[in-house]
Order: C-alpha cells, then structure tokens, then sequence
C-alpha cells in the first residue's frame, strides 16, 4: 500500500502559497507595476488640487512620466537591497549583535521575506531600503536571533554618521511598516531554504563517495552557490531540497568531483531524468545571475525620487495634507456605552 500523504515541504505555506512559474512570476510583476505607475499618475494629479504653486506640480508631473520604472528597473532596485543584506548580516555578526550559526537564516529569510513583499507591492509605494530594513529585523524575530530595536539601529547610526548623512535610521521607522511587511506575506513567516538540505546531502554522499576530504571540499563551496540562489527567483520555482542539489552539481563541477554515480545509485532512471531537468535549470539561473552594481542602482534610485507615489510619500504635499485631515477627524466610538 502507497502512502499518498504528500510530502512534509509540500504542507508548507511556502510550497503552497508561494510557488510560480517563470512566465506567472513576469505576469505579476508587469502588472503590479502597472497599477503602480498609474497610482503615481493619479496621486500627483490629486496632489495638483492641493498645491499652490501649479507651475512646480506641473513640472514635476512631467519629470515623473518620463521616470517611470520599468518591472525591469524595479527588480535591479530590489536585487541591490537584497545584496546590501547580506553586508548587514556581516556587519552585525562583526558587532556581536548576531550570532555566526544564525547568519544563514537570518539573511536567507530576511531576502525572501524581501522577494515576496514585492510581488504584492511596487518601489514606487515603498522604496526598498526601508522595506530591506524591516525585513532584517523582521528576519531575527522569527529566526530566534532577536535584538532590540535601539541595539539594530545603532550599527547602522554610527555608518551613517560616518559617512556623513545628515539622515539617520530611525527604528520608529523600521517598526512603523512591520504590520505593512507581515500583511504583505499574507501572515506567513516560515521560511525554507537550502542549507539544511545541503548538509543532509553531504551526510548521505558519505556512504557513496570515498574521499571524504574533497567531499568536504565541495560542500563547503556549495554554500557559496546557495547564497547566490538566494538573489535569484529559484525560491519560487523549486524546492529548497532541488536547489541544494543544483548548488552541490555546482560545487562538484568546479572541484572536479563526480557526483553522478551518487545520483544514478539513490534515483530511479525515470526519477533521475526529470531531476536532471530541473538541475540543469538550477545550475543555468545560478550561473547566469549578475549583481545590480551600486552605479545602476543609484541611476534607478535618482529616477525613483522623481516617480514616488505623492500619497506614500511623508515629504509629499498630498501624503501631508491627508495626514492632517485624518487628524482633524473626531474619534467616535463603535461601543455602545457612554
């Protein structure tokens, strides 16, 4: 008799919930840009009612237009915040505020969180170095590496006083777009990823390969492939187990170990065939993915300042305007009693 219970990943929301196809991933993405370009659009017209220098919103309006993000421009953004993570779990681990056997899935849940925030929102809303931060902190909660608001800002306060920013972090702000970042991951905080299923790999190629030492080798190189997949949309595509073994084929490849003959012993010839599909899909994205360099970044950073969502936006007449008004509004209370 088969078990036809599915398999323990397969229950997990992030299998459930949070899976796509390439072509799904594009779609989505095309779309939340566009309803995010016309929000922009709208929101500075709004603003145009509320403004009494037309000459300025007028131009603004025109400077907006032809700034306005590709999905192509919105996700170079995105993947340099990703890659700033990363600097960030280095730098608090250096200031002892993270523990080195948490870095891992601090930073792996704190990008994934990232890459599913924006499949539901755009950079014009919210732009990603606030939503990156949030994530990070976020990240440590859940991954039982938890440190208190003050002692996550001051790392990056002392950086930016250095480097002479006259704007500081503030952990009011991080703490202020926390319901906005859980809400956006539909309450769902569990968070898988390749590591473990690499190291449950590595045990089992034990009984099935002889040197034990360049064994060792490889999957000690086959964390650098899987901190590279991280960046890429592979979460959404596979399983965290596939990515592993994407990463180990890698890994073996650069240091000359064969890990075929493991395969060909723990899979059947059908089995084997598909997974080579997906393998070969794995190890392609990995190879071909390229960092957003800081120059890109801060060219789409400058455009982004133009195309802001005014009703997102604190600095903005609008953002200010409804803010007051909401203020003005007297409380009245849903209890019937006096």
């Amino acid at each position: 008799m088969t078990d036809s219970r599915p398999q323990l990943y397969e229950q997990a929301s992030q299998y459930q919930h949070w899976r796509f196809t390439r072509a799904s991933l594009e779609k989505l993405r095309d779309a939340n840009n566009k309803r995010g370009t016309d929000r922009v659009l709208r929101g500075l017209k709004e603003e145009a009612n509320v403004s009494d220098n037309q000459s300025t919103l007028e131009t603004h309006i025109s400077e907006a237009t032809n700034n306005l993000l590709t999905p192509g421009e919105e996700l170079q953004l995105i993947d340099y915040y990703l890659q700033m993570i990363k600097v960030y779990a280095q730098i608090y681990r250096k200031n002892g505020l993270l523990k080195p056997d948490a870095l891992d899935d601090v930073k792996a849940t704190a990008i994934n969180f990232m890459k599913r925030f924006y499949l539901h929102n755009v950079v014009f809303d919210y732009p990603p170095k606030s939503i990156m931060l949030t994530c990070f902190y976020l990240a440590t909660k859940v991954e039982n590496a938890f440190m208190k608001i003050d002692d996550f800002v001051r790392p990056l306060q002392a950086a930016e006083t250095k480097r002479g920013s006259k704007v500081q972090t503030r952990g009011e702000d991080i703490l202020g777009l926390e319901f906005v970042v859980i809400q956006s991951l539909q309450f769902e905080l569990a968070a898988h990823h390749p590591y473990r299923a690499a190291y449950g790999l590595y045990l089992d190629m034990q009984a099935f390969i002889t040197d034990s030492a360049l064994l060792k080798d490889v999957f000690d190189r086959t964390h650098y492939y899987i901190d590279l997949s991280l960046f890429t949309d592979l979460v959404f595509l596979y399983q965290p187990s596939q990515i592993a073994m994407g990463a180990f084929k890698l890994a073996a490849r650069e240091k000359d170990l064969d890990i075929d003959s493991y395969l060909t012993q723990r899979f059947e010839a059908r089995s084997l065939e598909l997974l080579y599909s997906v393998l070969d899909d794995i190890q392609d994205t990995v190879g071909a993915f390229k960092n957003t360099s800081q120059k890109d970044a801060q060219a789409i950073d400058r455009k982004l300042i133009l195309c802001r969502n005014p009703e997102k936006n604190p600095n903005s007449k609008l953002y200010k305007k409804k803010a007051a008004d909401q203020n003005d509004v007297p409380y009245v209370s849903d209890s019937d009693s006096d």
